[in-house]
């Protein structure tokens, strides 16, 4: 690759826009939403003792090799196998992985946009229980409306009568306006479609010029939410303290028992993995637009330390939160706590409508919620553009804003079934499957072949050709046997732990289930079919098997540093670090 060619594909021009970009792909509405919630029921603050073990033991590995290779080559997962072209079937699995997240996830970016207009309402619509959208089963309980998919069950004449929050009702019943299954998508919320498109317009505008738009959308995009989070904790202490610091005694404070509990580490492990953003491609595909000689090890330490402390902090902003609902309400925290969306648009929702100038939290709340939501789809499609541009580079190179349009137009598309009255089952479905089993395996898969095929210590060579040293011995241990074992053992946990999808009490027919495992392997059927052309295209009709599959294995002619250092420039870098 001449430098030419790396300069028409672009560099970041700060380090900060790598960083920024980072940061918005590592925090997520997971951050907000899940987090919080596995530390609060594994031990509060000694949750962190596994967290941080795994992070060291899996993320920072992963991260940092992920990001060497990328840099290096100035590739992304695309194209960046043909360090090893027999498994190039890896990449293009998470670029297909990726592909499939983000036609569901601009769908919860609708949500918030949808909540963010009726927050300009001079009354908020989901406090009260006169709508038209309102049953007969609304309850406007003081507080104790709040509880996340609440019922309150009465008993007359041996009949159970269920009673919603308004919160409840709003989101199920005008949001959503939910069928009774899947079997019945419904129509088209019209509503919802509006604000699917603005999402998309928003995702495009963001992206239409690549990274020099991007990186300086990421300034704003990935800030804003730190600075709302900060102002909704600071609401939070001071509207009612004593809840509040109730709330973060719970989230913080250490039961050191529950760390003989088996879950525990198993929450941890997988929580860390994927808020890790590992067997994606988003950190590989931004660290491909780095510099040459950018201190990948210094980011790979950075990065998963600044995404736990993120969701730390995430957490202690909504148990200040839970701590005064729970506190007004008279009852225990863990009976308002609650993960996934419930806490997003039920339980957060009418918390901030107990506030003076609800309105007002409640246009921060939601901006908060999108800006979170939108730097991480800005790297689901640069992931996806940038993987076709580096395999199709003469052919897509004048045309990379037409590109990022037609993949927004065609995402636009394919979120539509779940913005029917059905949507949320199919939405709820392709979640639950598209990473249960793959993503595990095609990073297992990953770190095993580069650190055993490329072999450790062609990337030691790399690294010192690109930061001036050779970092400590330690990583080339992790990468040969340590990260890949503990990626082997989260991976079994999981599978052991599968259970079938459902929503709420909703159970899924056979052949959803069914879908739901065809969209788990989607993304693994690249593997077998890489290695089979690969094998096909190798050598001619002559050529032994086995010669072939060594041929392959070994990289291609175009594997090369994406920038020559020149004579010196080694040395001089040591004198810079």
């Amino acid at each position: 690759m001449s430098k030419e060619e790396v300069v028409q594909r672009g560099n970041w021009k700060t380090w900060w826009e790598f960083l920024f970009s980072s940061v918005g792909c590592l925090v997520g509405l997971g951050n907000i939403w899940r987090f919080p919630y596995i530390c609060f029921k594994n031990g509060g603050g000694a949750f962190l003792i596994p967290y941080f073990i795994f992070m060291f033991l899996c993320a920072m590995p992963m991260m940092f090799l992920e990001m060497t290779f990328s840099q290096y080559s100035n590739l992304g997962p695309g194209r960046v196998w043909i360090c090893c072209p027999l498994l190039k079937g890896i990449g293009h699995g998470m670029v297909v992985l990726t592909g499939i997240v983000s036609t569901y996830y601009n769908v919860i970016l609708a949500w918030a946009l949808y909540y963010f207009g009726m927050s300009f309402f001079p009354k908020l619509p989901w406090t009260s229980c006169d709508n038209a959208w309102n049953t007969e089963f609304c309850d406007l309980r003081e507080m104790n409306s709040s509880l996340p998919n609440s019922t309150l069950f009465i008993e007359d004449d041996n009949v159970n009568i269920s009673l919603r929050s308004s919160a409840e009702e709003f989101w199920a019943r005008n949001v959503l306006d939910i069928s009774d299954g899947i079997g019945n998508p419904g129509s088209i919320r019209w509503q919802l479609l509006l604000c699917l498109l603005a999402a998309w317009l928003a995702v495009f505008l963001c992206l239409f010029k690549g990274i020099k738009t991007s990186g300086k959308v990421v300034y704003v995009a990935a800030t804003v939410p730190y600075l709302f989070l900060l102002t909704l904790f600071i609401r939070g202490l001071t509207f009612n303290i004593d809840g509040a610091m109730k709330g973060l005694g719970v989230f913080l404070i250490p039961r050191w028992e529950d760390l003989l509990r088996f879950n525990v580490w198993c929450d941890a492990a997988v929580q860390m993995f994927y808020s890790a953003g590992l067997g994606w491609g988003g950190i590989s595909t931004l660290a491909s637009y780095n510099s040459f000689n950018n201190n990948v090890f210094r980011d790979a330490m950075i990065l998963p330390v600044v995404d736990v402390l993120t969701s730390v902090f995430a957490g202690c902003v909504v148990f200040v939160t839970l701590g005064f609902m729970a506190d007004e309400a008279g009852v225990s925290i863990d009976k308002v706590v609650n993960s996934g969306p419930g806490i997003a648009f039920i339980v957060y929702p009418e918390a901030v409508s107990k506030l003076p100038l609800p309105q007002l939290w409640a246009v921060l709340f939601f901006i908060m919620l999108f800006t979170v939501g939108l730097d991480s789809q800005m790297v689901h499609i640069q992931t996806l553009t940038g993987a076709l541009h580096d395999n199709f580079p003469k052919a897509l190179n004048k045309w990379k804003t037409s590109l990022t349009g037609i993949l927004c137009f065609i995402g636009f598309l394919l979120g539509i079934p779940c913005i029917t009255q059905g949507g949320i089952y199919v939405l709820t479905l392709i979640d639950w499957y598209c990473a249960s089993v793959s993503v595990m395996l095609l990073t297992l898969l990953e770190v095993t072949s580069l650190a055993w095929f490329y072999g450790v210590e062609r990337i030691y060579k790399d690294l010192e050709m690109m930061i001036g040293y050779k970092p400590t011995p330690l990583w080339k241990i992790m990468w040969l046997f340590i990260t890949p074992l503990v990626i082997l053992l989260i991976w079994i946990v999981s599978l052991i732990r599968y259970s079938p999808v459902e929503y709420g009490d909703y159970k899924y027919p056979s052949y959803a289930i069914g879908i739901g495992w065809m969209i788990a392997i989607l993304s693994l059927v690249s593997i077998p079919v890489g290695m089979v052309t690969t094998l096909l295209n190798t050598g001619d009709n002559s050529t032994p098997l086995l010669q072939r599959l060594r041929f392959s294995l070994q990289h291609t002619e175009d594997w090369k540093p994406a920038v020559q250092s020149l004579p010196g420039d080694v040395e001089m870098r040591k004198t810079l670090i």
